[in-house]
Formats: structure tokens, sequence, C-alpha cells
């Protein structure tokens, strides 16, 4: 009776259920009602989150799948490269002029007279041309030069008639000295001891007369005053003799050693008159011996064989020509170089950025526009500290000039020629590279692009190290067998690029010092231009 008194609600479920078996075996909660419970299915709301999930992130995910390992099907088979160990050469690659390393350089030798502009070249023979020894070479204005050698020697005619007149006063004062000490003096010593003579005779005469005198007195023969006369005759004769003996004293005590000393400073100042004006002469035949050689010099031969080339500075800044006929050469300036065949040198132009890798030493190869075929080699010599001139007033990259010598310079090589010269900085047996273009970078990073199987790309982080305009070295992040891809950059967009959390450092190696392979020590230099990208946007 239970069994047949069912509800109405419980009948109509129990044929609903009947009629779709397999939601009840599911255990999906019902309602009163009769509906499933949205609310309480927890599995169901989870299960349709991550159907949106997963229906919102499929082209992302597609598409990603698709960066990772392969290529646009717009874009075309990508051009790949093998990573391979080789020999490696670093060079510095400049343009040059050919020089002689052993010039005979002919300079203008006139001396510039203060204000004066240079002296005009007159005569001179066209640049190239082959001369022998003491061929003419270039003939200077000689006019101005000409007028002053007539003034010089007008001024060493004068020092010369001067010289001969202090001559002829130094024979003369010499000859005063000699006629004093074997004449004059022995003149006047003879009329004093003369006179002294004299004197004594005279005074002895005196004394007998007054004795006389004074004997006749004693008798009263002669006066007092006769007899005092004859006392004043005494003292006269006595008072002559002592003057006569102090005149000659005086002559031997002081007059002649004022005279002879007087006459001895007449001889030295004509001797110094004489050196002076002598000195004057030589001066002014020195002189007119200078502008007669600056004449000379006005006239150049060729000293030894060889081609003619005119100075560095053989056109001025307009372009014209500034050694030519009519155009003016200051003094030292080169007008003329005649280089030796035998021994000639590059002088090469180095750019600013890579002048510190050049050092002395370093060996390099050398290939002239006119000869393409043939290679010469070299050492580099010299290298300057300062930069070239500037070619032009608005140039603002400076030039280093370096001096490579021609081990064996080709025959018909010829001074001016251009020249490239290819400097080794460094030379390894054996290094991994890559080609450079297909190495690119991002944000101070360095990538590469690798080809693998079944056209499958990857992006691989890789440290460099040297370069050249070829290939850079591969430190880390590749290994030899690998292709990776050229022109990186085209297909940048299908592939990811590794994080930095491994922390791979990018180098590039500072150039070796010497030419050959050594233990190097690695230097951080600049990162090489080619491998410079732009940041993606």
């Amino acid at each position: 009776m239970a069994d047949s008194k069912t509800s109405p609600t419980a009948s109509a479920a129990s044929d609903s259920s009947a009629s779709e078996p397999g939601f009840r075996d599911r255990n999906i909660p019902m309602g009163k009602s009769g509906r499933w419970n949205w609310k309480q299915s927890k599995a169901l709301k989870a299960g349709v989150f991550l159907a949106l999930v997963f229906a919102a992130a499929s082209p992302w995910f597609f598409k990603e799948r698709q960066k990772g390992h392969t290529w646009g099907v717009d874009q075309p088979t990508p051009v790949t490269a093998p990573v391979k160990a080789g020999p490696f050469l670093q060079e510095v690659v400049e343009r040059g002029d050919i020089e002689s390393s052993s010039n005979i350089e002919l300079r203008c030798e006139v001396q510039q007279g203060k204000g004066a502009g240079g002296t005009a070249i007159i005569q001179i023979v066209p640049e190239g041309v082959y001369a022998n020894k003491g061929d003419f070479l270039v003939k200077l204005d000689d006019s101005a030069l000409r007028a002053d050698l007539v003034q010089q020697q007008i001024a060493c005619n004068t020092s010369r008639a001067a010289v001969t007149e202090s001559q002829a006063e130094v024979e003369s004062a010499k000859l005063f000295l000699q006629e004093y000490e074997s004449g004059t003096f022995r003149q006047e010593e003879q009329a004093l001891e003369s006179e002294e003579f004299v004197a004594k005779e005279n005074l002895r005469r005196a004394e007998e007369y007054l004795r006389h005198s004074e004997r006749l007195a004693a008798r009263g023969y002669v006066t007092e005053i006769q007899l005092e006369a004859d006392r004043f005759s005494v003292e006269k004769s006595r008072k002559e003799l002592d003057s006569a003996k102090t005149k000659l004293e005086v002559l031997h005590r002081l007059t002649k050693q004022r005279t002879l000393n007087k006459l001895r400073a007449d001889v030295e100042i004509a001797g110094a008159r004489l050196r002076s004006r002598e000195n004057s002469f030589a001066l002014d035949n020195e002189k007119l011996a200078l502008i007669q050689s600056q004449i000379d010099s006005c006239v150049i031969h060729a000293p030894a064989a060889g081609q003619v080339v005119y100075g560095k500075d053989s056109r001025n800044d307009t372009g014209e020509p500034a050694i030519a006929e009519g155009k003016f050469v200051r003094e030292r300036q080169v007008i003329i170089r005649l280089p030796d065949p035998k021994r000639m040198k590059v002088l090469a132009r180095i750019n600013e950025s890579r002048i510190d890798r050049v050092k002395i030493g370093m060996r390099a190869r050398v290939k002239v526009d006119a000869f393409p075929d043939v290679e010469m080699t070299g050492t580099v010599r010299e290298v300057s500290e300062y930069p070239l001139p500037s070619p032009g007033a608005y140039a603002t990259i400076k030039e280093y000039a370096a001096e490579v010598e021609i081990h064996q310079p080709l025959e018909g090589l010829r001074v001016g020629m251009t020249a490239r010269v290819s400097i080794e900085v460094e030379k390894l047996d054996s290094a991994l590279q890559v080609p450079l273009p297909a190495v690119f970078q991002r944000d101070n990073r360095f990538f590469c692009i690798v080809a693998l199987d079944e056209n499958r790309i990857d992006a691989r982080e890789v440290s460099v190290g040297l370069s050249n305009d070829m290939s850079v070295i591969i430190e880390h992040g590749l290994s030899g067998g690998d292709s990776v891809v050229l022109a990186p950059q085209n297909y940048e967009d299908f592939v990811s690029l590794p994080p930095a959390a491994a922390k791979v450092k990018s180098r590039v190696h500072a150039a070796a010092k010497g030419p050959a392979p050594v233990p190097r020590e690695k230097k951080k230099a600049a990162i090489p231009t080619a491998l410079r990208a732009p940041e993606k946007s």
C-alpha cells in the first residue's frame, strides 16, 4: 500500500529519471525544483573556468609554440653559416701614401731678411723627371743678394784701409818706445850727468878760491866784502850741484818710468785698435763670403741621381701649386726630394678609433693601387703621438700617422702612389668564430639565432671576443658544427631571447701589443660597430 501511494511530484521525477538515466549516474546535485545546483558544484565551476582561460589563451599559446621553433610562413628560408674553428686574423686596414725612407732633401738655403716674404723661384725642372748627379734643378732669385754683395765689397775695402792704418800706428808706437829707451832717455841722462859734473867742478874752484881769499884777508890784502862774495860763489856752486843731482835722480826714478808707461800704453792702444779693426774686417769678409754663398745657393744641382719630387707642401690651401716658377719659398723649406727607390715606406692615416691598436713592430701587408695583384710585406716603425693636420676646415675626425717600412719594395714603386695597408693586430691559430652579420645586440647583450633541425630556430646568448671585418670570435654560447642565421634581425620576431638570469658576460678583447700570437691579457674594448643594432621598440 505504501508503494501505491507515491506522490505526483515523485512520480514525475521518476518518469524524468527513467527517460535520462545518464544524469543520475553522474551524481549531479539537484535542487528542490529538480534543476541542477550550480552553486554547489565546485568541480564544475573550476572546469568551466579552465575552459574559458584555455579558449582565451589558445591564440597566444599556438603563436608562442610557433615563435620558439619555426619561422613565419611568409618568411623565406634563412641563410645560415656554420660555426667553425679556424685561424683568426684581426687587422687594421687603412690607406696611405708611398714615401721614401731615405730622401735627399734639397731645401731653400737663402736666408730671409726681416719682413721678407721668401725667395722667388725663377726656374725649376718639372716634377717626375729623372736627374743625374750634377744636373740643374732649381734657380732662385738672387738680384737682391747681388746688390748686397756690392755694398759689402765696399765695406770690406774700408775695413781693410782701417786695418792698414792701425798697423802703421802700432809700428809707430813701438818705434817711439824703442827710441826713448835707446835714445831720448840716454841723451837726457848724459845732459844731466854733464851738468852735475860741471857743478862739481865749479864748486871745487869756488871753494879753492875762497880758501885763497881767506889767507889774503888774514894778511889784509882782501877786504871783507870781497871775501863775502867768494863765500857766496861757493854756496851757489853747491846749490847748482844739488840741483843737477836732483834732476838726474828724478830722471832715473820718475820721468823715465812715466814716459815708458805712456809709450807702452800707446803701443797697447794701437794694438787693440788694430785687433778691433781686424775683427771688423774679418766679419765683413765673412759676410761677403756668406752673401757669395747665398748667391751660389740660388742655383741648386742634383747631389745624386734620382726622380724629382716636389716638397710635401707642394700645394697651398687653395689647391694651387706652392712649388712652381714665380712662387716664393721660405728659408729651410723643402723644394725637391730625391727619394731612394730601394728604401720605401707607407705613411698610413689611422683613424683615431683604431690608433690604440697599432703598435711599433707589428707586421703589415701593403698593396698599391697601381699594382693590385702584388702584395708586399712591411713592419710598423713609428706611430705618431699627435694627429695629422685636418684636410679641411670643418673636418672633425682625427687621423694619426703610422709609418710602415716596406721590406722589399716593388720595382717601379714611386713616391706618391696610393697604398692599402693591413696591419696585423692579432693572429690566432685556432678560434671558434661566426660571420659578423650573424651576431646582434640587445640591451648590451649579444645573441645568435641557431638553425635547428625540422625548420626550427632558437635564440642563444653568446659571449664575443675579437672581431675583424668578416667574423667575430665566440667564447661562450655556441659549439662547433652549429649553424647560425645570417641577418638574424629579420627572424627576431619568431624566437624568444633567453633571460638575463644566466649573466653570461659578453666581452670584446683589445688587440694584442705584438704581431706574434702570444698569451694575451683580455681587456675590454669598444663594441664592434657592426654588432651595434638599434634597440627593438
